[in-house]
């Protein structure tokens, strides 16, 4: 049975951070693409792609968070509802079944941060052309390179982020004890368990920095072969269309391996650990996932 509490939640914290940082997103891709290396740009061109990322990140995300606490639940009784398999586990689970959303938004959005100029097309436009040009296919180019870009992050991601949690709660009951025991608070075992903003805020910060950094030079490929059929990049890197090792050679040979490694990385954190923060606070102040039999 769905969780409504969960997906309402979800919601609310994916449109907040897909677009309140969308300019920070821009800026990555004209990065990784190696199409822009200023931050200074036209001020229309920080919002495009907005429109496609609100209207289709908010139900992957949805569905991404959706799944990992519905796998979570399944696997407890074979994992354990607290331990790093079924954070692993529920987290691959849900990488698969997001994906299906995520790699259309991601392509389309893409190609729309490209473009600058007159005679830009509309969202509407650009979905049309790419349809009629490229085929049905091509709006899921790079699933299987973002699965096996996510699902490491994820993974990475949720493992921290999880373990965090657990440390901190514990923290919290220790605390909830030391108070009871000096009798400074008479407040009810169940308020230990519930962990502030702040607390929540740490962790997905610290759990955004593990899993973006390591797998920071993945996504670069996967952006550029995401991106490699669009007008843009055919111009200057008419190649990287030929598949996954000419765009990871170009990169290795346009950078030097060292600076592909960290290519953007700066710019990603700069959107990643704000949406992760705002996301991941908005929700679990909303729904806390916190498991009914969690040992006290």
């Amino acid at each position: 049975m769905m969780d409504f509490v969960t997906v309402a939640a979800a919601v609310a914290g994916s449109v907040g951070s897909a677009v309140i940082f969308h300019p920070f997103d821009t800026l990555l891709t004209l990065r990784q693409t190696s199409m822009s290396a200023s931050c200074i740009l036209p001020f229309q061109q920080y919002w495009r792609g907005v429109t496609i990322s609100a209207l289709m990140s908010t139900p992957a995300f949805t569905l991404s968070l959706v799944s990992y606490r519905h796998a979570k639940k399944v696997f407890a009784p074979y994992f354990g509802a607290d331990s790093g398999l079924n954070y692993i586990a529920s987290s691959v689970t849900a990488d698969i079944v997001s994906n299906v959303l995520f790699t259309p938004m991601e392509n389309i959005k893409g190609r729309l941060q490209l473009k600058n100029g007159p005679g830009i097309e509309s969202t509407r436009e650009l979905i049309v052309n790419i349809y009629k040009k490229e085929g049905f296919r091509s709006f899921f180019r790079g699933y299987w390179m973002g699965l096996m870009i996510y699902t490491p992050n994820s993974v990475c991601y949720w493992y921290i982020y999880e373990n965090l949690k657990t440390f901190m709660r514990q923290r919290n009951i220790e605390q909830w004890r030391d108070d009871i025991a000096s009798h400074n608070s008479t407040s009810p075992i169940s308020s230990s368990r519930d962990l502030t903003a702040t607390q929540y805020a740490l962790a997905s910060s610290i759990a955004s920095l593990g899993g973006e950094t390591a797998c920071n030079f993945l996504d670069i490929v996967r952006t550029r072969q995401q991106l490699a059929l669009a007008d843009e990049i055919k111009r200057v890197r008419p190649d990287d269309q030929h598949g996954l090792l000419t765009v990871a050679r170009n990169l290795i040979k346009e950078n030097g391996i060292v600076r592909a490694l960290f290519k953007g990385l700066h710019i990603r954190l700069m959107y990643a650990l704000p949406v992760g923060v705002l996301s991941m606070v908005i929700v679990e102040k909303i729904k806390p996932d916190i498991d009914d039999d969690y040992e006290l």
